[in-house]
């Protein structure tokens, strides 16, 4: 009892609290607890750091860029390409274009960047950037040389959507590389079961669109829509068909699957569409009816005359001027089609034009509709400065068949071909100076000028264009006899390659000249013991009469226009739209 009470006294005095004491209030509780620490541990308060914002309001742009959308900074980086990496590249490229913000001057940046990292690309990267390209139609021609060169190595790594986005854009774009086109030839056709319907369709219409040819290729493409047509859209069908007709493929197990399945999708197609698979159709001479007649009635349908384009009509109605389709709808089809060219003739470019002269001499109907022509020849007489060679010369030879001697629009014609006769191809040279002759308007200086042009190209001429050339001179008397001396020279050369109906020309046309001597019967003579007949010619329109009968030249001369025709609607703008494959 007394240690108790000496510790109790030595120990210092606590006192019992109460519930309303110290400990019993919240204040009291922190504090104590604050003294508690302070006493049994090493306690330190620490500071609490605020946020400086010194240029918050003197620079408020740092605020504006902190709080920026996505959008604003992924544009930051679009506008400096010179800082991009080849994925960042990429997919700025792409985007910039997709948004509408492309310009000049900012995908010269892109180009010269992308040339730049085009050993670091990947497959994925080029097909991206040259889609991109492709679609704001803007060239770039040292990143074009770069890919070019960059690629091959690469292309065991595409994949058809690398190939089909590759080969579209090229296209697009008019580069014409054969050899790099030739290397895809090479590594296609393993991966074609890979491909499907749209990769078919860009990859055949990127080749007709640069006219290279490569059977091998089109032949896997051909098998493949065999295997499987009903993986093809109706565009897919469209662009297959258009690039087969282009190099006159006339496969009959082809044709006949994808007009079922073009006659399958032929409600899905715009006029303009229809447009340019009739003129697909004509180039084969594929006449299937049933795909004939819903094409034709889909034509004479109001709303889609409205809708075609002037560029179509002209190839519509060469199109069945070509086919001469006796079916129902055919006659309809050409009635509604006139209605609408006279309608639209004073909106008519020049190929467009001569295009609608050219069916006017194939199709009666068409011949005997006066309103027409004289539209036609009041639009080409305002026309004829703007006309290229091509365009030219078509316009004089549907003239001459269509027996308008119109003073006045050949004398423009002559003024207008002498700065371009060197632009003309044998071809637009022959028939130019053919249709001034059946019309027989003489201009001296003109034919001075075609003589000299014609002597200088006279190694491309066959046997055909140098009968029609002499037939011309000699209808209107005009010698020349350097002319004459380059023609003999031209049939000795082509001595195997001639036929019985082109010697025929070629003779009447040295005896209207009077340049048949000792030397240029024999050399006839000799030639025509060695050719065999020619098989006989076929019907124009006219009537039954075939070409040579009403020419009196013995030369079909029409398949030399239509092969004109064929080049202007293959320069011309497309009449569908081509679809762009989607890119990630």
């Amino acid at each position: 009892s007394s240690s108790s009470s000496s510790w109790s006294s030595s120990s210092p005095s606590v006192r019992p609290t109460s519930s309303t004491g110290l400990m019993g209030s919240g204040a009291g509780a922190a504090v104590a607890a604050t003294m508690m620490g302070r006493r049994f541990f090493s306690y330190k308060e620490r500071a609490t750091k605020s946020v400086h914002r010194p240029f918050e309001k003197q620079v408020p742009y740092h605020k504006e860029g902190r709080e920026a959308r996505p959008e604003t900074l992924m544009q930051a980086q679009m506008y400096t390409p010179e800082a991009l990496k080849a994925e960042g590249l990429a997919r700025n490229c792409y985007r910039m274009v997709a948004y509408g913000l492309a310009v000049p001057e900012l995908l010269d940046r892109y180009g010269q960047r992308a040339a730049e990292l085009g050993a670091s690309l990947d497959p994925s990267q080029f097909s991206v950037i040259l889609n991109s390209f492709a679609k704001a139609e803007h060239r770039h021609e040292q990143m074009l040389r770069t890919f070019t060169q960059r690629m091959p190595p690469r292309l065991p790594h595409f994949v058809p959507l690398h190939f089909a986005t590759a080969c579209n854009a090229y296209a697009k774009l008019r580069e014409k590389e054969e050899g790099l086109f030739r290397r895809f030839s090479a590594e296609m056709p393993h991966k074609l079961p890979l491909f499907d319907g749209s990769h078919l369709g860009m990859v055949a219409n990127a080749y007709a669109k640069l006219s290279i040819r490569d059977d091998l290729l089109f032949d896997d493409i051909a098998d493949e829509v065999l295997r499987r047509p009903q993986e093809l859209t109706h565009v897919d069908l469209l662009l297959v068909a258009s690039a087969f007709a282009h190099f006159r493929i006339r496969t009959p197990r082809l044709w006949l699957v994808l007009s079922d399945w073009l006659l399958h999708s032929s409600l899905d197609f715009r006029a303009q569409d229809i447009a340019t698979l009739l003129n697909a159709l004509s180039a084969v001479d594929c006449r299937h009816e049933g795909l004939l007649r819903a094409l034709t009635f889909g034509l004479a349908d109001p709303r889609s005359l409205q809708e075609l384009e002037p560029t179509s009509l002209g190839l519509a109605l060469n199109a069945l001027a070509r086919l001469q389709w006796p079916g129902e709808g055919g006659a309809e089809a050409v009635e509604a089609l006139a209605g609408r060219a006279e309608e639209v003739a004073g909106d008519l470019t020049a190929p467009v034009l001569t295009q609608l002269l050219h069916a006017c001499t194939k199709l009666e109907q068409l011949r005997g509709r006066r309103a027409l022509l004289d539209a036609l020849l009041a639009r080409a007489a305002s026309l004829v400065p703007e006309c290229n060679a091509q365009s030219l010369s078509l316009l004089v030879h549907s003239c001459a068949k269509l027996r308008l001697r119109d003073v006045p629009l050949l004398t423009q014609v002559a003024k207008a071909v002498t700065p371009r006769v060197s632009e003309f191809a044998p071809q637009a040279l022959a028939i130019t100076a053919q249709g001034f002759a059946k019309l027989e308007v003489r201009s001296e200086i003109l034919f001075y000028l075609l003589a000299g042009e014609i002597i200088e190209k006279m190694p491309l001429f066959t046997g055909q264009g140098v009968g029609m050339t002499l037939k011309a001179y000699g209808r209107l008397q005009i010698k020349n006899d350097r002319l004459v001396q380059a023609c003999r020279k031209q049939v000795k050369s082509l001595s195997d390659e001639l036929t019985l109906q082109e010697l025929d020309a070629i003779e009447a046309g040295f005896e209207s000249l009077g340049a048949v001597d000792a030397t240029t019967e024999a050399l006839l003579r000799r030639l025509r013991r060695r050719v065999a007949p020619a098989p006989p010619s076929p019907p124009s329109s006219a009537g039954g009469r075939r070409d040579s009968e009403a020419d009196g030249s013995g030369l079909n001369w029409e398949a030399t226009a239509d092969s004109l025709i064929d080049r202007l609607a293959q320069e011309g703008p497309r009449s569908t739209s081509e679809p762009s494959p989607q890119q990630r």
